[in-house]
């Protein structure tokens, strides 16, 4: 009789033991899943917001146009960007072969066609007795002449410096022959070591371009 009841005590003894150690590892779980959800949180209310940029173009009234100047139609691009501008993000040099990329402060479009758009619109400000329209001109016709642009660096620089150098063409259209070809390069400091500063010195580059560019035209 004895003998049952130390069975018997033993034996809820164990399931008492046995209930306790899954408790136990319940509650070991239960924190585990709740210090994993605070991290993720954590993660989430941290990750840093992306910022996007455009293009600054010049003021469509700069220049008043002249009624008796007949108008050119001009068409602005093909327009080339290197490999390494091809990207959303944009892009610093931090040497003469090395680049940082920024992943939270992206161009707000494809940097080609923010480049091309932003270029006709200087010129159109700088030429308004012409007609200026960006590539791909289809449904305007036949351009009088068109620009061909191969931009080679469009980038701010460690040293606080937006950097524009460009190789362009001028082709007449009519009669399919080369006008006149250049090189630009061009630098402009900018106001502060951010990426809004670096944008800004980089229009203002843009604009410098589009300005020796209308010479040319004029």
């Amino acid at each position: 009789m004895n003998k049952m009841m130390c069975n018997s005590a033993s034996a809820i003894t164990h399931k008492v033991d046995a209930l306790r150690l899954s408790t136990l590892r319940y509650l070991l779980l239960l924190y585990r899943l709740n210090i994993f959800a605070v991290c993720l949180l954590t993660a989430c209310a941290t990750t840093p917001e992306t910022h996007f940029y455009v293009l600054s173009p010049l003021s469509a009234s700069l220049q008043t146009a002249k009624a008796e100047t007949p108008k050119r139609l001009i068409g602005v691009g093909p327009v080339t960007v290197p490999a390494l501008l091809g990207r959303k993000q944009i892009v610093t040099r931090t040497g003469d072969n090395s680049i940082a990329s920024s992943e939270f402060h992206q161009w707000a479009a494809p940097l080609k066609e923010a480049i091309t758009e932003t270029l006709a619109q200087n010129l159109s400000a700088l030429l308004p007795n012409d007609i200026v329209k960006a590539y791909p001109w289809s449904a305007y016709g036949e351009m009088d002449v068109h620009i061909i642009i191969d931009i080679v660096r469009f980038e701010s620089t460690a040293s606080e410096t937006a950097e524009l150098a460009a190789n362009w063409s001028i082709m007449d259209d009519k009669t399919l022959r080369l006008v006149k070809h250049g090189q630009a390069r061009i630098t402009r400091p900018q106001a502060g070591p951010g990426h809004a500063e670096a944008v800004k010195a980089l229009s203002e580059a843009l604009q410098e371009f589009g300005r020796q560019l209308a010479d040319v035209l004029l």
